[in-house]
């Protein structure tokens, strides 16, 4: 399975990678990338699902601990 050339690029880009841990990238729409280094995900804090998701999980924490 290929990626596409420019994700490709995206994702190795420096400015991409803040403190070179976390991947943010508005251009770059999957929430979930491959790790620069080692085995794993990390999460692309540019794509607007990552936000989404985090919206929802801090609610449903907030919704328990107040009630």
């Amino acid at each position: 399975m290929s990626e596409d050339p420019n994700v490709e690029a995206l994702r190795q880009d420096d400015s991409n990678w803040k403190l070179g841990l976390f991947y943010a990238s508005m251009r770059d729409h999957a929430p979930l990338i491959p790790k620069r280094y080692g085995w794993g995900w990390t999460i692309n804090f540019g794509s607007p699902w990552t936000w989404l998701v985090g919206v929802i999980l801090a609610i449903v924490i907030v919704w328990g601990v107040f009630s």
